[in-house]
């Protein structure tokens, strides 16, 4: 006989938010009435979800939390994040085109489909950049107009 309580759901669903989802179900721990591996994990680790979700209860390669995150089933290993195939173009070795009936071969990588949001790049600011950018040659201008002061008074005291 199954040991599910309605309290471990309900806290399942607060500590990952996901009433109303498909993980908002006694399927999360258990296949039937057996426990499943993620719900013998859940038992172990003294009804501790947090320190279980580093865990690949299930051994499909994904761990618990990637699973809950994607409302995959972490107890169920034929339930895991889709993947999907990205195209990775290579460098062309010859750069001739290819003829009008063949089709270059593009290598694929199995890349897991998440529905986190990506990291955006930081772009390193310099410390000066809020500062002013002065033309070059500005600053030799009160030398230019002081050597005109000076060679006016010279001409001046010559005149005299």
């Amino acid at each position: 006989m199954a040991s599910a309580k309605p309290s471990f759901l309900t806290s399942f669903n607060q500590h990952y938010e996901t009433a109303g989802t498909r993980l908002d179900s006694c399927t999360t721990c258990h296949n039937g009435e057996a426990i499943n591996p993620y719900g013998r994990a859940y038992l172990g680790s003294g009804r501790d979800f947090t320190s279980i979700e580093n865990l690949d209860s299930d051994g499909d390669g994904f761990t618990n939390l990637a699973e809950i995150k994607a409302l995959n089933f972490p107890g169920n290993p034929d339930d895991h994040p889709q993947t999907t195939s990205e195209i990775i173009p290579e460098t062309p070795v010859n750069v001739t085109e290819p003829s009008v009936n063949e089709t270059p071969e593009q290598p694929t990588t199995e890349v897991p489909v998440s529905n986190a949001t990506p990291e955006q790049p930081t772009t390193e600011v310099p410390d000066n950049a809020t500062e002013e950018q002065e033309s070059p040659g500005f600053e030799a201008i009160p030398v230019v107009v002081g050597l005109l002061a000076v060679v006016c008074l010279m001409r001046r005291d010559i005149r005299k």
